[in-house]
């Protein structure tokens, strides 16, 4: 059972038919102040082709006072992972990849009081599974992951998914909005600790280590139910992210290995030509003896932090998304960012790949691009794409909370300084050294 209460986030405009659910974002930051504590201090900035109707707008106090821990994007919609246990949704909806049901948006067309189709199409949602903390979110092309644990017990970690069937591992083949549980056979009936997705393939780390994989495989066929990736790992390590292009993943290991696995057409396996495909992960030879912070992996290329705040980056290149000289490239090969950057010691923290663009955010809070801009989706005004790094003019003196790359757009959450990731990640360090609600019973598919 599911209920929805609305609370519709929109453009001020005579065009809108308000509702008495429905709230307007202030005109300006001089609003009554009686208005502003509707809203929090977390604004969203969408470019390229996405959900654009959220470009500039606030998320709601209730929603987003206490801050966002992660975005998720997919071809065309998007997830936040909000600090008081919602995700809120919006974007392309055509599976229920947003966790609405999408007949309501063939109901609807004929009704005098909807402005357009789109409109209803990008709105924002909000959602959260009574009695579960939503601890992880992951977005897919066109289906999206969430993972739970029990609130009181903080009980096995679940995978559950909602959007295309193929992404979602639905054996019974139908797309689904409401979110429901991954089916997995009983040898890997264990608490889930990590959930990833890309494409149209979805992935999840089981406690004892194991990789289970579903959707498409790397050689195109279909995988219907979770399949475990078969690879051993050194003693004592274990899987940190994997990020999923068209046809190839990148996986990174807490100790800072990377590997790769799938098409290497373009090489964005990082491996010599000769090898174009692999079946299994394998160590990028490149980075044996250089540890790595992080992966990003676009639809044919791949991006990689090294230890010392350097990237690199291979594959197709045809769009600049490598940010570097050749058209392609088998090797990763450093992208140039000395001087681009700021002061001499001002590194690189986090990278982000969409399908052929990618993005860094540096140790000072400034958010670089590059890659394809097709319709802007680079934050950046001149040139259909752009070959280097370049500053997002637009975010500069923000604080950027959390960036995610889709397939045609960028979208960026910016915030108070407390909830941003550059006060995170220096937190880390210190230590080492309009929305549309709906609640959603846990489901479970038969």
């Amino acid at each position: 059972m599911s209920f929805w209460r609305k609370i519709c986030c929109c453009f001020a405009g005579d065009d809108i038919n308000v509702g008495d659910n429905t709230r307007l974002l202030p005109k300006s930051e001089k609003s009554d102040p009686a208005t502003q504590k509707l809203w929090s201090p977390y604004i969203v900035f969408i470019y390229g082709v996405g959900p654009t109707d959220l470009h500039l707008k606030r998320i709601p106090d209730s929603f987003g006072k206490q801050g966002i821990i992660k975005i998720a994007c997919g071809s065309d919609h998007v997830l936040f992972l909000t600090e008081v246990n919602y995700v809120l949704s919006a974007g392309n909806n055509t599976y229920g990849q947003c966790a609405r049901d999408p007949k309501l948006l063939e109901e609807n067309k004929s009704n005098e009081e909807i402005v357009s189709e789109s409109r209803i199409n990008e709105k924002l949602s909000a959602f959260n599974i009574p009695g579960f903390k939503i601890v992880d979110i992951a977005a897919g092309a066109y289906h999206s992951l969430i993972l739970v644990k029990e609130e009181i017990s903080n009980g096995d970690g679940v995978v559950m998914a909602f959007g295309h069937e193929t992404g979602c591992g639905f054996l019974d083949r139908e797309h689904r909005h409401i979110p429901t549980e991954v089916p997995l056979r009983e040898k890997y009936q264990e608490s889930v600790n990590s959930i990833f997705a890309g494409q149209m393939r979805s992935a999840a780390v089981l406690q004892s280590g194991k990789i289970l994989i579903w959707g498409e495989w790397f050689n195109g066929l279909k995988q219907r139910e979770p399949k475990e990736l078969q690879f051993e790992l050194p003693a004592g390590d274990s899987i940190k992210r994997i990020s999923m292009g068209k046809m190839h993943a990148i996986l990174s290991t807490q100790s800072g290995r990377v590997y790769s696995v799938g098409d290497n057409t373009y090489g964005e396996l990082g491996f010599p030509r000769e090898i174009t495909y692999k079946s299994a992960p394998g160590l990028i030879p490149y980075f044996k003896n250089l540890p790595v912070l992080d992966v990003a992996a676009g639809a044919r290329h791949s991006v990689v932090l090294e230890e010392s705040g350097k990237v690199f980056a291979f594959g197709d290149n045809s769009e600049g998304q490598c940010g570097i000289d050749a058209n392609r490239s088998y090797e990763p090969q450093e992208i140039e960012t000395r001087g681009m950057l700021g002061e001499s010691d001002v590194t690189t923290r986090f990278i982000f790949c969409g399908d052929s663009h990618s993005a860094l955010l540096t140790s000072e809070g400034d958010l670089f691009a590059w890659g394809d801009n097709t319709a802007g989706r680079l934050g950046i005004k001149s040139g259909n794409s752009i070959f280097r790094p370049r500053m997002v003019d637009e975010l500069i003196g923000r604080n950027i909370c959390a960036v995610g790359l889709g397939g045609t757009f960028s979208s960026i959450i910016v915030g108070p300084y407390s909830g941003s990731l550059q006060a995170k990640t220096l937190n880390i360090l210190n230590q080492s050294s309009g929305v549309e609600n709906s609640s959603f019973q846990l489901s479970t598919k038969e």
